[in-house]
């Protein structure tokens, strides 16, 4: 654990924020949550370049520290991998879930044979945000300035209307979830950041949110709420040994219920502005939850491959890795930045829970072909039925069996690499529509 612990010393306690002036003439330190705030609200490109250098750069400084600090996880990795007779780190990573390796290398083919929805997706913001460069920092900005606030009871009630297909039960059981007292909604003075759904046995699960009245506040709600659901229906189906469900089926509820958000909030509304922000919410669930941790993951493989084949690692090396990777995954259409390279040393999942972020990717597409299973017009009204109740006994099932088989018994076996196509497919469904609504706002 001790390269963990340097990893957040140096990366927390020690680092050095650099300042930056803005457009407008602020002044201000760029820290992470800064640089989150710059990069998705404010409309002015140079703005979002200089608080993307200042961050970076705030860890390049220390790029051979953090490459050595890596390098010493990737060898621990190793070495208690070939201690315990697994042919890579991979494999005794995966070992515990009953996960075969093969999953994981599916996830990553597919995933990189259908990198051109990705593409597409860029070279129209790039237009549509009239850029003649378009730049990592780029990526959160909204195509249109759509600011409209939501109060808390009118996101409770989206929510709730848009679980309704789910039955009665489901229903119910959200409306008491948020009717009992269990959320702690607003910001207040040292509350902590984020939302989470924690749950306690024989009592119920407890949230926290930091809502704000945007329309990512209501999704988040609807995220965190299904996490609930999944907690809720655990704990009254399994005995306390096996109540809780595993990181790998951990974000299917949660972003089966954003997908149920979008569909209800696009019937409702006409407002062009307002399509292109909900359809751009969802996008952007795709390219950082699916595509964006694939890559990641695709990185870890090859970082712990050079390792495990007896070579050197440098930051150099870390960096060619991830920048070939944008390349492959983004194509030309964004242009690489030098400091863009050295984003492996800002990501702490690398660092404190090796062969993680691949499972938020997994459950991404699990909950796509859940969804498709459940909603699609191509399936009888009989098949979709089973199919809920399918996915509700998913839900109910806990931690009673390894995670892909409970997925196998619910119709997703993503030891197949078609599993991980219903997420382009509804990529490219969302890009139609995104291009139909950016025409009609611009009246073609």
């Amino acid at each position: 654990g001790v390269p963990s612990d340097i990893y957040s010393e140096l990366s927390t306690s020690d680092i050095k924020w650099n300042e930056i002036e803005l457009s407008d003439g602020t002044k201000l330190p760029i820290t992470n949550a800064a640089y989150s705030k710059i990069v998705a609200t404010n409309r002015n490109q140079e703005d979002r370049k200089k608080a993307f250098e200042a961050l970076y750069n705030s860890f390049n400084t220390n790029k051979n520290t953090y490459a050595s600090i890596y390098k010493s996880i990737l060898q621990r990795d190793f070495a208690s991998a070939q201690s315990r007779n697994y042919s890579s780190s991979l494999e005794k990573s995966l070992n515990p879930k009953d996960i075969p390796v093969e999953v994981y290398q599916s996830l990553i083919e597919s995933t990189k044979e259908n990198t051109a929805p990705l593409k597409r997706y860029i070279a129209l913001r790039k237009k549509a945000l009239g850029l003649k460069e378009y730049h990592y920092y780029d990526n959160s900005i909204n195509i249109v300035d759509y600011n409209k606030e939501f109060s808390y009871e009118e996101a409770k009630e989206s929510v709730l209307e848009s679980v309704k297909p789910l039955g009665d039960s489901y229903y119910n059981g959200l409306n008491t979830a948020l009717g009992e007292g269990w959320l702690d909604v607003y910001e207040t003075s040292n509350k902590r950041s984020g939302a989470y759904s924690i749950n306690i046995y024989d009592v119920h699960p407890y949230m926290l949110l930091n809502y704000n009245g945007t329309m990512d506040s209501v999704f988040t709600l609807a995220h965190e709420l299904g996490h609930t659901m999944h907690s809720m229906l655990s704990t009254e189906n399994q005995p306390y040994p096996i109540s809780s469900y595993t990181i790998f089926v951990a974000e299917v509820a949660s972003t089966f219920n954003e997908r149920l958000l979008l569909d209800n909030m696009l019937k409702k509304t006409t407002d062009s502005k307002e399509r292109i922000a909900l359809i751009e919410q969802a996008i952007s669930g795709i390219v950082g939850t699916y595509y964006i941790q694939t890559l990641f993951a695709d990185y870890e493989y090859q970082a712990h491959q050079i390792v495990e084949s007896g070579k050197a690692i440098t930051p150099e090396i870390l960096n060619n890795i991830m920048a070939n990777l944008f390349s492959e995954y983004f194509g030309n259409e964004m242009s690489m930045d030098e400091l863009q390279k050295i984003i492996w040393a800002r990501i702490p999942h690398f660092y404190n829970s090796p062969y993680y972020v691949y499972q938020y990717a997994t459950s991404f597409a699990s909950s796509a072909n859940l969804y498709n299973r459940i909603t699609s017009d191509k399936y009888t009204p009989e098949e979709r039925e089973a199919s809920k109740n399918a996915y509700l006994e998913l839900l109910k099932s806990g931690g009673n069996d390894h995670p892909m088989n409970q997925l196998k018994k619910a119709g997703v076996d993503l030891s197949k690499k078609d599993a991980f196509l219903a997420v382009s497919t509804e990529f490219n469904r969302l890009l139609d529509l995104l291009e139909e609504e950016i025409n009609k706002e611009k009246g073609e």
